[in-house]
């Protein structure tokens, strides 16, 4: 079993062991096992542990990613192409296990080298795409921060939803997509509705 899909199934098997476990408790050779490969083989791909968590993380965020720039390039206007987006990322965090943690496990104990290559080789791009939609007419500056504001809106409400029912006036559906979407889009919808008066 030596194909290019077998370093895809290496990868996507290492990322859901990694999003689960986490990357000290897996070891080369439960991936290996996992997979059904000789631990020689794993290295026949992937030159150790490290290399094989970086490779894993770009392919998941790759995958996932991917779509976005097909969304945002049909022909809307900003509001619709950021409410586009907005329901794409919501979605995507609610529904997908394993891109959400491996992205948590990435902002919380990611290494500076691994974020660095992450950031340049994968999340770069989508990154400018949701910046194009940030406020059109804004310095660089605001739009890298709105850019941030965007996606830490949406990643805060993924990020605090098992609480949510917990705390005064929560209620279990204040986490379901449809009203996340909706809550989202409307209040950045305001900011940047604001801000244009604002100029």
């Amino acid at each position: 079993m030596d194909t290019p899909t077998t370093r895809v199934s290496i990868l996507e098997v290492s990322a859901e062991l990694y999003a689960d476990l986490g990357y000290s408790a897996v070891s080369m050779r439960d991936i290996a096992k996992k997979v059904g490969v000789t631990p020689a083989n794993l290295y026949h791909h992937f030159k150790g542990k490290d290399d094989l968590i970086r490779e894993a993380l770009a392919h998941v965020f790759a995958e996932k990613t991917a779509p976005i720039a097909a969304l945002l390039n049909e022909k809307h206007d900003e509001a619709e192409r950021l409410g586009i987006f907005i329901a794409y990322f919501v979605k995507l965090l609610a529904e997908d296990r394993v891109f959400f943690r491996l992205l948590v496990r990435e902002l919380v104990d990611g290494d500076e080298n691994r974020l660095g290559y992450l950031a340049r080789s994968v999340l770069e791009r989508p990154f400018r795409l949701i910046s194009s939609l940030a406020g059109p007419g804004q310095s660089e500056d605001q739009q890298f921060l709105a850019t941030v504001s965007i996606v830490s809106l949406v990643l805060g409400h993924a990020l605090l939803a098992p609480l949510l029912p917990h705390l005064p006036g929560g209620r279990p559906d204040h986490s379901d997509a449809s009203v996340v979407i909706g809550h989202v889009t409307a209040a950045l919808s305001r900011a940047f509705h604001s801000n244009g008066n604002d100029k």
